[in-house]
Parts: C-alpha cells; structure tokens; sequence
C-alpha cells in the first residue's frame, strides 16, 4: 500500500530524513515516533506531497508518486490543528473536501456518513469557531476520510488537547481506523499515543530509524539505548562485561547478572548498558535485601530519595550507593517515604543488556 524507500531530505547541510525506509501494507495503523526534530513530520509531509524529498522514493498504491502534487494522491490529511475553514459550517467544509477531490458519490450521503461515525451528526449547521477543540479534530478527521482516501496521514493530530481529551480522541481514532479500513500513518512524539494506538512503530531519531516493531517487541526488546530510553522508563547502568559464565556487567560497586541470550552477542571488556523496567522491579525492606543478595539474586540497597503518587500505584526512585538511581514501581499503599533505607531486586531474566 505504501513503500518508502531510502527517503533523503536535507536542508542545506541540515540532514532532516536519512535514508529511510518502510512498508506499510493495506489496513495497518502505524506511527513515526520520536523527539521534536527528528523527522518524523518531514517525512509525512514528503508522503503527502507537501515537500519534495531529496532523494528516494514513495509508492503508493505500488504506483511512484514521488514527483505528484498532492492533489493526485488520493491522501487524507490531517494536522496538528484543526484547519477548518472558519467562514464554512461544519456540512460545508466536509462538502469542500468531496469537490476538491472530485469523488464521485453522493456527497449528501457521504456528509451524512461520517458526520455519525465522528458521532457529530447534529452538528453540521455549525461553524468551527462553535465548536470545542475536540469536536473540531472529530470534524478534521471526518473531511479527511469523506472522500475514502488510499491512506490517512495524522499529523500530531492530539496537540494541545487535555490528557483525558487525548486519551477518548485515541481510542476514538482508533475504532473509527478499524471500522473504515483505512491504511493510517501517525505521526507523535508521545510514546503511550504510539504504544496504545499502533500495529506498528517506527521509532526515529536524528532523521535515522532506530527501530521498527510492535509495541511489545519494542518495549520488551528495545535494539538500541536511544529506544530503550525514549520507549517507557528503566533504571539504566552502564558497566563492562567482566565475565560470560554467567555473565556479569560491572559498574564501580554495582554488579548485575545478565540473561545468557541477552549477553549472546558481547564479549569479555565489552561496554553494556543495562535497562531494566520498573514494573519488573521489586522492592524490599532493606534487611531482607541483605538476606536476599546472598542467594544470588540482582539485589541492592540505597536510600528513597523521590516517592511519587500517581494513583493505581507510586512510583520510587532509589539512589544506590554509586549514585546509580534505580525506578520502581509499587502499590499505591505502600508505606515508603523519602529517606527511607530500601532494596530493589529484579530478575536476570528482566534485565536488557545492549
């Protein structure tokens, strides 16, 4: 459905994309993450049409479109704001759209159509001004699918809603995503946006992709630390492989043991850089850490030097001897306070090495 292939783009000596390639086929939801400045916006501007690359190529339909205005794409197209026309009413922009793109069927019809499926049918009469900045991305939404595009490109289409707002607008697009069929690329640097809504990601930084995957394959299995880091949180050490059998990362005081299939590829003096996650993270009382350690187990203690409530559960961050901060998770009725003496300990099993 679309094939992107070794996408370039430069500005002046500024690497914008950089050699980027992927495949989305028919009825995938996938989505460009990563940091502002990365490229993920440029690259959805080129597949639309709205800037032309440097070199490669974009395909839809397995039909080269690199060189087409937008216009002849058949793309629907929907940004980080609204653009409604503010002098139309809601039925006129959708209606605006349909005769843009010349689509052939009843336009009526098709207004009445998507109007319902954004479930804002009784507000056609409306103008964009009238509305609430939720209802005017529904409206977006439903002129960029009116006129049954190839593909549907959203760009950060979420910006500047309210954290409840976004999270309905996602499910929303979602189930409207999977009820229409349409081939969808997502643009976001929110990584629970991309976790939550995705088949697949593909994470950029840079211009360069550094991933592609699942949203469990790329939390559960990151290839690279930037992925590692940008994808959820971990408690992060970086240390030398000092043995393989078993194998062992050191860091200073801080020893942890490793997953032979995670170490499979390093080598003995090897640099690694150790993640484990926070839901994968035990805490202890402090004197129990110490019984605990003797049996083998990744276990340290360090001081509780942040406990934060965040409602189903807190959040602790422990500061080890070395300094290294380690993140936890634990019920929210837990009995912790800053300062307080605690152990952690996780499997190896748990612990991502790259």
């Amino acid at each position: 459905m679309l094939e992107v292939t070794d996408l370039t783009k430069h500005y002046g000596s500024l690497v914008a994309v950089d050699d980027l390639s992927f495949r989305l086929e028919r009825g995938d939801f996938a989505t460009l993450l990563g940091p502002s400045g990365c490229g993920k916006s440029t690259t959805l501007h080129i597949i639309a049409g709205l800037l032309e690359p440097t070199d490669g190529q974009v395909r839809l339909r397995d039909e080269d479109v690199t060189t087409l205005p937008p216009n002849e794409r058949n793309i629907g197209l929907v940004f980080q704001h609204s653009a409604l026309f503010p002098h139309m009413t809601v039925e006129e922009n959708l209606r605006f759209g349909l005769r843009l793109q010349e689509f052939d069927g009843d336009h009526d019809d098709q207004i009445d159509r998507f109007l319902n499926l954004v479930q804002m049918a009784e507000y056609g009469d409306h103008k964009p001004t009238e509305l609430s900045g939720g209802q005017q991305r529904r409206i977006s939404l439903a002129r960029a699918l009116a006129y049954e595009p190839d593909i549907l490109l959203l760009d950060e289409p979420l910006t500047g809603l309210d954290r409840v707002l976004r999270e309905d607008m996602r499910n929303e697009i979602r189930k409207i995503q999977e009820e229409v069929g349409v081939t969808t690329l997502h643009v976001t640097h929110d990584q629970t946006e991309a976790l939550s809504m995705s088949d697949r990601i593909i994470v950029l930084d840079e211009g360069e992709k550094q991933q592609e995957g699942g949203p469990t394959e790329l939390y559960e299995k990151p290839q690279t630390p930037f992925v590692a880091d940008f994808i959820g949180d971990s408690t992060h050490i970086s240390g030398e492989l000092v043995t393989t059998d078993p194998p062992l990362v050191q860091n200073g005081s801080v020893d942890v043991r490793v997953d032979s299939s995670s170490a499979a590829e390093k080598s003995v003096g090897d640099d690694v850089s150790v993640y484990v996650r926070p839901e994968r993270t035990e805490l202890l009382e402090a004197p129990v850490a110490d019984e605990v350690r003797a049996n083998g187990a990744n276990v340290f203690t360090g001081t509780a030097s942040r406990v934060e409530y965040l409602g189903n559960h807190i959040e602790i961050v422990v500061t080890l001897g070395d300094g290294t901060r380690a993140i936890a998770h634990a019920d929210s009725r837990t009995d912790i306070e800053v300062g307080d003496d605690v152990g952690i300990r996780f499997s190896q099993e748990d612990v991502i090495a790259l």
